[in-house]
């Protein structure tokens, strides 16, 4: 069953669901399944999924894997040398700089429990290198950081910060590992961000309101537009990520094992029942991810890793 799904789901699209056993909604049959896993010792409390590229998926349970959806093959990353005890590791992010090859896993830290404070660790760890490197950053305004993981689009990385009652999104440059702070002074509650036809949207609540937003230059907010605009989203108003071909996912509200997938361009959705468990619900984020029998191993062939 499972090989006659692989087969059948090679360069397809599927959405990954942070429920535990792990899941995913193929969208092209529309149908759902069980992600094959072979991980061992790696219960947790929290399932995240941190980012996705080249068909291979960041996974964060009790470690950082590696992990195809597909095949069920992962590869474990080790934790940074130079992180204590006393390290709050609070964001994740997936991406490159120059080219797909030169993937890089991004782990934002710092070293107190304080919602609110300016001072960061920014700890990169290169795929084609095999190490971590570290750099210190500050917030250019004090705000708590509240994505999990970074939404990567053309080389950078986004996460939805809340700074007093307005929100705002911090980008890094993968490339140049340059921090920026995106202003979105329309947005009264953004509760998610993602890509769709290359370019960055963010979901969000205006004047009680939902509305979609997609922003056409990196950086500029005068580039941002409007997409659509929501004044109800009755019994499934928990978003957990926008995805291409103008799809928004969400979970329902009343009943937290059924998942929407509303259809933005032909004002349609699906709904979907998950034979699963949701575990940490806190900052859930669903993910977008094309079938690929890429091996983790090959992304990590000069890396010492389990």
């Amino acid at each position: 069953m499972i090989a006659d799904h692989i087969t059948k789901s090679r360069s397809r699209r599927m959405i990954l669901l942070p429920f535990k056993p792990l899941q995913a909604i193929d969208n092209t049959v529309h149908s759902i399944f069980k992600l094959p896993s072979s991980l061992k010792n790696q219960e947790s409390k929290h399932v995240r999924l941190a980012g996705t590229l080249n068909g291979i998926v960041l996974l964060v349970l009790k470690d950082m894997i590696l992990y195809n959806p597909l095949t069920g093959a992962f590869k474990i990353v080790p934790n940074p040398p130079f992180e204590s005890s006393s390290t709050s590791i609070e964001n994740y992010g997936f991406g490159y700089g120059t080219t797909p090859d030169d993937l890089k896993i991004v782990r934002l830290t710092s070293n107190n429990n304080k919602l609110y404070d300016d001072s960061r660790s920014c700890n990169v760890f290169s795929l084609k290198k095999g190490s971590w490197s570290r750099k210190s950053w500050r917030l250019i305004q004090r705000c708590f950081i509240k994505d999990c993981a970074g939404t990567f689009v053309n080389g950078f990385l986004y996460w939805i910060a809340i700074r007093g009652h307005g929100c705002l999104i911090v980008a890094l440059d993968v490339k140049e590992m340059v921090f920026s702070e995106i202003e979105l002074p329309f947005f009264h509650s953004l509760d998610s961000l993602g890509t769709s036809g290359g370019r960055l949207h963010a979901f969000g609540v205006i004047s009680a309101e939902y509305e979609l937003w997609v922003m056409d230059e990196h950086g500029k907010e005068k580039s941002w537009s409007k997409v659509l605009t929501l004044s109800d989203l009755p019994d499934f108003d928990i978003p957990l990520s926008i995805i291409d071909m103008g799809k928004i996912v969400l979970l329902k509200i009343k009943d937290r094992k059924q998942v929407v997938i509303y259809d933005w361009l032909k004002d349609s959705y699906e709904v979907y029942e998950v034979n699963a468990s949701l575990v940490g619900v806190w900052r859930l984020q669903a993910m977008e991810c094309v079938g690929s029998l890429i091996s983790p191993s090959d992304l990590c062939s000069s890396i010492d890793i389990k």
